[in-house]
């Protein structure tokens, strides 16, 4: 990794330490000399510190000044309001990875800081439904992709670093534009997650309908409902900075919706199944790249 540490294991901040955070943190326990915390939530920073995957804690500025890999993972309008902190205040030789699911905004943040060559702008396509310490799983990342943006304004040293990172977590890296990320992001990650809870929320309330329903779903509501667990301190401000995307993509699957709903109502079964087929062969297509 870093030159200044050829010769030994490299300091790691991972700053927040929730899901993401701590299940990378776990996966880079052995390549570590150390694992520094940074949280204000002091409930995560307890419990990463009981589970291993932390050995102490730091405030935000300390910490940039001290380690050598500096992974930030918390909701994005907070890595915009923090990334800059941590450039202005991280060594010369280190590098900072952000891990978050949007890259436009980071990106337009920290383009014209003089610092920007030390910086990685990436996203571990990884997760669960679940959240904080306690739900942390390092197998999250093997054999998915993290996407890797602006890539020419990254250094070699620190790619190079983010590539020990990503390949210690057993990812494969694909480069990508920042808006084009942000695009294909809204319609495969951001568009499931605001469809689960809308389905999820079908089912909400007292009435006694909704109560029957629940207690007769089986596998293929819990499926379709997974992420709707997915707290909204999460994926609100997801939303807010790929609001024009996911509204594109929201329009274009309640036209399709509609269209659904007019074959079923005029018994346009031929169509229905030229639908479903095409739907069978797209899912395919992406478990064969999947697995």
């Amino acid at each position: 990794m870093n030159k200044r540490k050829s010769q030994e294991q490299s300091i790691i901040a991972i700053v927040g330490t929730g899901l993401i955070g701590c299940s990378m943190a776990e996966g880079l326990r052995d390549i570590a000399a150390e694992i520094i915390g940074v949280d204000k939530n002091t409930g995560h920073l307890q419990e990463a510190f009981y589970r291993g995957w932390i050995d102490r804690s730091m405030s935000l500025e300390k910490a940039a000044g001290y380690a050598d890999i500096i992974i930030v993972s918390v909701p994005v309008d907070k890595s915009i309001q923090i990334l800059p902190v941590i450039l202005d205040l991280m060594s010369p030789r280190a590098t900072v990875i952000d891990a978050g699911s949007i890259k436009g905004a980071v990106c337009r943040i920290t383009r014209d800081h003089s610092r920007r060559n030390q910086f990685v702008a990436a996203h571990p396509m990884a997760g669960l439904a679940v959240s904080g310490p306690e739900a942390s799983d390092s197998g999250i990342f093997r054999n998915k992709k993290v996407l890797i943006c602006e890539k020419e304004r990254s250094s070699e040293a620190a790619l190079g670093n983010a590539s020990v990172i990503f390949d210690k977590l057993g990812m494969e890296t694909v480069y990508m534009d920042p808006d084009l990320h942000d695009l294909c992001v809204a319609r495969v990650s951001h568009l499931p997650q605001i469809l689960a809870y809308s389905l999820a929320a079908l089912s909400a309330g007292e009435d006694k309908s909704n109560e029957l329903m629940l207690n007769i779903a089986s596998s293929g509501y819990e499926s379709a409902t997974r992420l709707s667990a997915s707290p909204s301190d999460v994926w609100i401000p997801v939303f807010q900075h790929n609001r024009t995307n996911l509204c594109d993509s929201l329009d274009e699957i309640i036209s399709s919706l509609a269209g659904l709903r007019d074959m079923i109502k005029d018994g346009s079964w031929e169509s229905l199944e030229g639908h479903i087929e095409k739907a069978n062969k797209s899912r395919e297509l992406f478990i064969s790249v999947y697995k």
